[in-house]
């Protein structure tokens, strides 16, 4: 995982004028850049995975075969999210927004990442009980590597939905102070 955390510096570049923002357009915008660099970070572990998983299981044998193969699978479903969000993202006009539609898509984006991480923790627990369980499984092989696999990817998941999560609080009192 620490070879990785080089991708964490790419999620800051979307914070242009962020948080200190004075109108409700520029805050839009700010808040789509940082989750616009959060769908491409993710897009981008997503596409490494899938290039890097896939050419190491060709050479692969007994669990990392399998911590390979899991990686392609997952990877696959995180690259659907990350493209199906940029075009969420990119789709919507944040510039036209009313204050009470700006508030409401800060609160479903903040609902969607507080869901997430809960998903995270569940992905790690998920890993963490396969990698047990392939103690005593005839496919102790297959377990363990998914298990692995699992740990990893939903580490990665929590790491990056924590990161959003604090860059997008950033927006909140901004524009609850516009409220008053």
């Amino acid at each position: 995982m620490r070879k990785h955390l080089y991708l964490l510096p790419l999620l800051f570049l979307g914070l242009t004028a962020g948080a200190q923002a004075q109108s409700l357009s520029q805050l839009n915008q700010g808040q789509a850049g940082t989750l616009e660099t959060g769908m491409l970070v993710l897009g981008g572990w997503a596409i490494l995975n899938i290039l890097f998983s896939s050419f190491k299981l060709t050479k692969a044998t007994r669990s990392r075969k399998y911590f390979y193969q899991m990686n392609v699978y997952w990877n696959i479903i995180n690259l659907l999210i990350a493209s199906f969000a940029l075009y969420v993202i990119l789709s919507k006009d944040n510039a036209t927004l009313s204050l009470a539609g700006s508030l409401q898509l800060h609160d479903s984006f903040k609902k969607v990442l507080y869901l997430s991480l809960g998903l995270d923790f569940g992905f790690i627990l998920l890993g963490a009980y396969l990698k047990e369980r392939s103690r005593v499984s005839i496919k102790t092989e297959q377990v363990q590597g998914w298990g692995q696999s699992i740990m990893l990817q939903g580490a990665f998941l929590l790491l990056l939905d924590v990161v959003l999560v604090v860059l997008l609080e950033q927006y909140a009192e901004p524009l609850f102070r516009m409220v008053q």
